[in-house]
């Protein structure tokens, strides 16, 4: 299998790398993932700011620190975290998909090519259904702890 290396090639990759790169630093740093929550802890007060953000909208829920409400929202945290962390491996792997689509498609490599988008779409299927398992639990325990 001879791999191209010309700069043609070498320059559309760099380009692809770069816009997956940027996208990703850009939705994890301003929380843009689906479900984005954020936690404000304040500590002066006795209350604790868990803001859901939607694409348009944000709502905001003031919650009373508690013992059982403080595990709840550190509950959330960890929820919160893995969230963004899957999300952003997910965007990682939808570019890598396109740079091995454009990589296999110039070699002339199509049982390999076949082989390898198998591959991604068991890994998109599993990794759309944790990722909406897990956005389901939080949604339960921030309905439990609002009412």
């Amino acid at each position: 299998m001879k791999i191209n290396t010309g700069k043609k090639y070498k320059y559309r990759y760099m380009l692809i790398y770069f816009f997956i790169v940027v996208f990703g630093i850009f939705t994890y740093s301003l929380d843009l993932y689906p479900g984005g929550h954020q936690i404000d802890y304040f500590s002066d007060t006795q209350s604790i700011t868990l803001t859901k953000k939607d694409i348009f909208h944000s709502e905001q829920y003031k919650i009373d620190k508690t013992e059982i409400s403080t595990l709840k929202v550190a509950l959330i945290e960890y929820e919160l975290t893995f969230l963004k962390e899957l999300w952003l491996v997910g965007i990682f792997v939808i570019g890598m998909l396109f740079v091995n689509l454009l990589s296999l498609l110039d070699q002339d490599e199509i049982k390999l090519t076949l082989l390898i988008y198998a591959i991604y779409i068991i890994i998109f299927i599993v990794g759309f259904f944790v990722y909406i398992n897990r956005l389901n639990f939080m949604n339960e325990v921030i309905g439990k702890l609002i009412v």
